[in-house]
């Protein structure tokens, strides 16, 4: 058995928060030129310092005689100006043999009597790292920057890390978002990269997004579903239990026609992908086939997966390829292990562990490994995981593929979702559950070698940065991640209150709308964060305003909610009065009369147009939207449905059907809320 462990290089010393630092209004960056990637590092750390409001940043290859802030930025393994100065400062990065791949060290230090921040890494991904170390401890001032005292010799602790920076097409869909520039697109890339990242989805074919993240030697991975057809086939082709699925492109492997059929298509395709360094293969979610031929379907898959993988070498011959045990029973799971523990199988890499993964949850799994709950551990999060590791051979390994952009119907969804706001936002909506996922990612991790994330638009920028930052150094505190993304994105002085609002927005998920008083300090939150923000940091500030979008939103379906339940509450006294006085026709009318009078006060029109307002700034700064704004029409408690009960019954000739839709009519209004069609 293999033993788990996990070591992290990492070192870091800070001056105390009392000590000012050094406010500088101008800085000199030097980038060593034996290297193009060092100037472009440099370039990267110019933007992003000029983003944070300092203007005055020179790049230049030569030591400046005068200057407020010297920054040196290079690598390790090459000759120049910062390779001898970590010599001289005693400056070195971790590793046991040799620096570590991917690590930096960034280090404050006197240049010529003047201030300085050595910055060293060990190849091209740790420039961009090194940057990223050097953004997070810069601090905004108006026109300036504090520094204070930095001394940090850090390595990843996770080999992959991967993430998908999108706008979300369905996200986009609903909110009428505008598309992201390549620039913005890049933008959100080196966001994630700065924090960590280092794997990321690209084009298939390739493309510009391929070719920036080729120019970091950052990697990318591609996919495919092994028994979809995309070309027409006949009828007697079609997987079993398939329908539905985008157009029924499923077909049955163990139909040779079939099969050749995708191997054909398989060569055509892998052929004309670019050289992604990931090759994943998905059992389900959607895909797979139940035909009597593919029982169990996890054993025809991966003969299926080992022969794809072979045409796939043909031309990726550097790829690794992961299999997906998506959507799988118990025997189909048991196959792939025991396939894999038959002999040695070079072509794969290992198990790629998702949606749908977990035989432990009902998530795409209509079979679960009830005797795992016996000793269940830690719980269904990672019980089964524990279970696979201990089943795979020691040369195939875990990669996570994990869900972090859902909150419901999801991988790892609320135990205890309140069901207005299910309602109210469905499944994709800006939100954050930072203790939940930092939980999940304690517990998840200690099994694989990374995680290349699964998402659906940006509303999960917080999780994918919290995901990046744990996938480099998951021995940080929860407090302490969700602290430096506050500081980084919203400066100090308004730190400590979104740190609380994200927080308070985690809590509100399962807490009772109704009769929830964190909505309004979440709402008082991110008001009073937004009145300490000093305007240099407010313009242009996004996040923020998604926050306050969302804080309005969610006080505007508070209010909604609480007039709905007072409506229903007449709408019950003024029908049960008529039923006892059988006097029913005028009880439905006066019952109609309460159900169609406005329904939105003053208070809720000022909400829902200052979130709309908010929207609108949102998509004009980044392509950006919450979906609750565009589902604020729906009626929580389906009072539209209660109305058209008494419309019938007001209608209705007979009166034992006319007082049987009044009862129909009363238990409506006393059920709990449905939360509606949400897998959206």
């Amino acid at each position: 058995m293999r033993i788990l462990a996990c070591f992290v290089l990492s070192c870091a010393a800070i001056a105390a928060p009392e000590d000012p630092g050094l406010v500088v209004h101008q800085i000199v960056i030097v980038a060593d030129d034996t290297s193009p990637m060092v100037a472009t590092a440099a370039g990267i750390l110019q933007q992003r310092l000029e983003q944070r409001g300092l203007k005055n940043i020179a790049p230049t290859a030569e030591m400046p005689e005068n200057a407020e802030l010297t920054i040196v930025l290079g690598r390790v393994d090459q000759p120049g100006i910062a390779a001898e100065l970590a010599r001289e400062r005693g400056v070195s990065l971790p590793g046991t043999k040799g620096p570590a791949p991917e690590s930096y060290a960034v280090k404050t230090v006197s240049l010529g009597g003047k201030a300085g921040i050595l910055a060293i890494a060990a190849d091209t991904r740790g420039l961009l790292y090194a940057v990223g170390e050097i953004v997070r401890r810069s601090i905004q001032r108006e026109g300036a920057l504090e520094f204070r005292a930095i001394d940090v010799s850090s390595a990843p602790a996770f080999k992959f890390r991967g993430f998908s920076p999108n706008q979300g097409g369905t996200m986009r869909k609903i909110t009428g978002a505008r598309a992201w520039t390549f620039d913005e697109v890049t933008d959100c890339v080196l966001d994630y990269t700065l924090a960590g990242a280092n794997c990321f989805y690209a084009e298939d074919q390739g493309g510009p997004l391929f070719d920036f993240l080729k120019s970091w030697e950052l990697m990318t991975v591609t996919g495919a579903r092994p028994n979809q057809l995309r070309s027409d086939f006949p009828p007697e082709w079609k997987a079993g239990g398939r329908e539905g699925w985008e157009g029924n492109t499923w077909v049955c492997p163990n139909i040779p026609e079939a099969r050749k059929a995708l191997m054909d298509q398989w060569t055509e395709d892998f052929g004309k992908r670019a050289q992604h360094d990931i090759m994943r293969f998905y059992a389900g979610d959607p895909g797979g086939c139940t035909d009597e031929r593919c029982t169990p379907w996890g054993k025809t898959f991966v003969h299926l997966c080992e022969e794809m993988a072979n045409v796939w070498h043909q031309t990726h011959p550097n790829s690794i390829v992961l299999v997906a045990n998506q959507g799988l029973d118990n025997a189909g799971d048991q196959a792939i292990l025991d396939y894999f523990n038959g002999e040695k199988r070079d072509w794969c890499y290992g198990l790629c562990y998702g949606p749908g993964s977990n035989a432990l949850s009902n998530y795409f799994r209509e079979e679960l490994r009830e005797d795992l709950f016996v000793y269940p551990g830690q719980g269904p999060v990672n019980r089964y995981l524990a279970e696979l590791y201990r089943q795979l051979p020691n040369d195939k390994q875990i990669v996570h593929y994990s869900d972090i952009t859902h909150w419901i119907s999801a991988q790892f969804m609320v135990e205890h979702p309140d069901r207005t706001i299910m309602k109210a936002y469905g499944r994709r909506t800006f939100h954050a559950r930072p203790k939940a996922m930092y939980t999940i990612f304690q517990r998840i991790m200690p099994f694989s070698e990374g995680d290349i994330i699964y998402s659906e638009g940006h509303h999960d920028e917080f999780h994918q940065y919290m995901w990046s930052r744990l996938l480099w150094n998951p021995n940080q505190t929860v407090e302490d991640v969700t602290l430096e993304y506050c500081r980084l994105h919203f400066g100090e002085e308004a730190a400590d209150l979104m740190m609380q609002a994200l927080f308070q927005l985690e809590e509100n998920l399962e807490r009772p709308v109704d009769s929830n008083e964190g909505i309004g300090r979440y709402y008082d939150l991110v008001v009073q964060a937004g009145k300490v923000m000093p305007p240099y940091i407010m313009e242009g500030n996004y996040r923020w305003r998604l926050h306050m979008e969302k804080a309005c939103m969610d006080k505007y379906i508070q209010a909604k909610l609480r007039d709905e339940l007072a409506r229903e509450q007449r709408v019950r006294e003024v029908l049960t009065r008529g039923v006892e006085s059988d006097k029913l026709k005028p009880a439905i009318e006066e019952a109609l009369e309460i159900l169609e009078a406005p329904a939105e006060s003053a208070e809720m029109t000022a909400l829902r147009d200052e979130a709309g307002r908010l929207g609108q700034e949102t998509d004009a700064l980044f392509g950006v939207r919450d979906v609750g704004f565009f589902r604020a029409d729906r009626s929580l408690r389906g009072l539209d449905g209660t109305k058209n009960v008494l419309l019938k019954a007001q209608d209705e000739g007979k009166k034992k059907e006319r007082r049987r839709l009044v009862d129909l009519a009363i238990q409506r209004t006393s059920e709990p809320t449905e939360p509606g069609n949400i897998f959206w």
